[in-house]
């Protein structure tokens, strides 16, 4: 028999939160998905913010990341709309509680709003934003955050943004 774990509400909401997150790099990592799975990449990214937004320690940065996430789910399943809606939220956030932000999370943002301004034909607003947020990334100073961030916006240019 199994050993069953308890835990409080407040380590449910911390646990899903984190697990579900994880979840969603599998399927972004691959080339295509399934309807079903960019379904499930958008129901893990929704599900995760709300159990970060229900934890007592979730900050503004957090939901801002997880802003971030659902229009990157969005935007992988080819949802205009609904990617420019939780990107321009993501913005929002960021904007507003820069004294939360780590110095990635305002560069992030400005690729996020290219990604999904490309993704709804907005091609010249895109355009800014991507220059705004390869200026940004160059100021990250995290050696490992900085080749990250590198990373995802040679990914993102190679995909979305390739008509810039």
């Amino acid at each position: 028999m199994t050993e069953q774990i308890k835990y409080t509400l407040e380590e449910a909401n911390q646990y899903f939160a984190v697990a579900y997150n994880s979840s969603i790099w599998k399927f972004l990592e691959k080339k295509e998905n399934t309807e079903d799975e960019q379904q499930e990449i958008i129901n893990l990214a929704h599900a995760s913010l709300l159990h970060w937004s229900k934890n007592p320690d979730c900050k503004k940065v957090n939901l801002q990341r997880g802003e971030y996430m659902i229009s990157m789910a969005y935007i992988h399943a080819g949802r205009k709309e609904q990617a420019l809606y939780y990107a321009e939220r993501c913005k929002r956030i960021t904007e507003d509680h820069r004294e939360e932000n780590d110095d990635f999370d305002l560069a992030y943002s400005c690729l996020i709003m290219a990604m999904a301004l490309s993704l709804n034909n907005r091609k010249e607003e895109a355009a800014q934003y991507l220059e705004e947020a390869k200026r940004l990334g160059e100021g990250i100073d995290g050696e490992k955050d900085k080749r990250i961030f590198t990373s995802d916006l040679r990914e993102a240019v190679e995909g979305i943004l390739a008509p810039l």
